[in-house]
């Protein structure tokens, strides 16, 4: 993994090497910061916009080896020893969408108005630029941090501010991320800093191999299907406007809040009825 990025001159132009920026038409290889933009959108990619079949895996001191899905590496703490093999995430496996933190993003794509960044702790932004462009989100910067430190993000976040940014909004599924960005806001007071943290059920700890073989039903952190909480954490992450807004029941004739229906079971016709006013909008 690489970890040390440093800036240079290339073409008459500062850079930062170590951090790739897709939309070369764009911006080409000016930092987001000098392109004028004062507004900053960011999203994490994985177990925030899509889950994968990716695993990180561990092997540790005394021998024996572990894998971890990315939502239970954003909880795994480090013991001495380990060593860390993220060669599955050169490529995005089996990408599962979470629909309402895509749904977020093309949103915010769709009012326009700000810098939208997607910012992975993988090495390869390729696979990601790749990924958006087949659900047509192809205009996005890519940065690729090729490191797994939280701190790693929240440097990033603050060289921009430091630049000029003066709004920032961060969304991630890794609460160490999460934390590490919030820990700015004390820093930088004057700045508007909306942080949010996409929560998927907390994953069991991380099992050996050996345990793994024996233990075939828990192929995913969230319960039933991967993507059964994602609309309801999608509560988290709209306008409060727009989870006041109130909607027919179907069932019962009556007028209830968007947020109130995103309460009920998925197959439920108020459910269906706030998705359908949301998909609206």
């Amino acid at each position: 993994m690489v970890n040390n990025f440093t800036s240079g001159m290339w073409n008459g132009m500062k850079v930062e090497f170590g951090k790739v920026y897709s939309d070369l038409n764009a911006f080409a290889f000016n930092p987001l910061n000098e392109a004028g933009e004062k507004k900053l959108r960011i999203f994490d990619f994985d177990d925030t916009l899509v889950k994968t079949k990716s695993h990180i895996y561990i092997k540790h001191k005394d021998g024996k080896e572990s894998k971890l899905t990315p939502g239970e590496y954003a909880i795994y703490e480090p013991k001495e020893g380990d060593k860390f093999d993220f060669s599955d995430f050169e490529k995005v496996k089996q990408p599962q969408e979470i629909k309402g933190v895509t749904r977020l993003l093309k949103n915010i794509v769709r009012v326009g108005g700000s810098e939208i960044v997607i910012l992975t702790a993988r090495a390869a932004y390729k696979p990601i630029k790749n990924y958006l462009s087949d659900i047509g989100l192809d205009k996005l910067f890519v940065v690729a941090l090729a490191d797994s430190d939280p701190q790693k993000k929240a440097n990033w976040i603050e060289d921009k501010i430091k630049g000029g940014v003066k709004d920032v909004f961060f969304i991630d599924d890794s609460h160490k991320n999460v934390s590490a960005v919030k820990s700015l806001s004390k820093k930088y007071p004057n700045v508007s800093l909306k942080v949010r943290h996409v929560q998927h059920d907390i994953p069991n700890p991380p099992k050996e191999k050996d345990d793994i073989k024996g233990d075939k039903k828990k192929k995913d952190f969230i319960k039933g299907n991967p993507m059964a909480n994602n609309d309801m954490r999608l509560k988290n992450l709209l306008p409060k406007t727009d989870l006041d807004k109130k909607i027919k029941n179907p069932e019962t004739g009556k007028m209830i809040k968007i947020k109130t229906a995103l309460g009920y079971e998925k197959d439920k016709p108020a459910f269906k009825a706030a998705q359908f006013a949301l998909k609206k909008k």
